[in-house]
């Protein structure tokens, strides 16, 4: 079976429809998406739908929470908030009514999933270090995966037997019985890295491995719509990594 997990869309359906014909490609078999389907891009009511259609388990990220007014999610960026607050003004009742009724984890015999802090779901807490991932490790099973999002860089965390851990430097790692691990899934519409390029990852239980793709998209259509749709500019810079160029 192979299992695509994907996060962070961020209303960016450019890049979802580029995800939708690469997942074609790869033969898989079941979508999970990890929240924040919502905020920053300008389609948040296609990239919606497109979660509510394709993906059989589906959390909310704070993005989501937030936009959908739900208590106890806040967002301290205001451009992040004026994003927010547009992004409301196109959703109908029934939108605000699936995300609340999201879960923020969801646990089975093999694998446990969150979109943030896997310890305390809900906390928006970040997971990028070894150091945060060897602490995150104590607090479940080493038989189950971990998978969470909200990093928006895809992560393969891996401790070994004697407890060290470590970060795999690699895009494609073959799982082992005496490993525990913590896996970022990177960002769909949103990725924070150097490449452009949309994020998701594969968890082939058959060949016992996990692959992270990257795939092309149309970026610089994405961030023109968002500056023609009136969405704060810097959403559209952090796509085009133009950002890069003024540190």
């Amino acid at each position: 079976m192979r299992i695509a997990y994907i996060s962070d869309l961020h209303s960016n359906f450019f890049a979802v429809e580029a995800l939708e014909k690469d997942l074609k490609t790869q033969g898989i078999d079941e979508i999970r998406c990890l929240g924040d389907i919502l905020n920053f891009g300008s389609k948040p009511v296609e990239t919606l739908q497109w979660v509510k259609e394709n993906c059989s388990i589906v959390l909310k990220g704070e993005h989501d929470a937030f936009i959908a007014g739900i208590d106890g999610f806040y967002l301290s960026n205001p451009m992040a908030i004026k994003a927010a607050d547009w992004t409301y003004d196109f959703l109908k009742d029934e939108d605000f009514s699936y995300i609340e009724n999201l879960p923020l984890d969801y646990e089975d015999e093999n694998v446990i999933l969150t979109h943030d802090e896997p310890s305390v779901p809900g906390s928006m807490a970040f997971v990028s270090s070894v150091k945060s991932a060897r602490d995150t490790m104590t607090c479940y099973p080493e038989s189950k995966i971990c998978f969470y999002g909200h990093v928006h860089i895809p992560l393969i965390f891996v401790k070994q037997k004697d407890g060290s851990v470590f970060l795999a430097e690699t895009e494609e790692y073959h799982l082992k019985p005496d490993e525990q691990y913590l896996i970022s899934v990177g960002s769909v519409g949103q990725p924070k890295e150097k490449d452009p390029r949309l994020t998701y990852v594969i968890h082939d239980t058959d060949k016992n491995k996990i692959i992270v793709r990257r795939v092309e998209y149309d970026y610089k259509k994405a961030a023109e719509d968002i500056i023609q749709k009136g969405l704060p500019e810097i959403f559209a810079r952090l796509l085009t990594k133009e950002f890069l160029h003024h540190k």
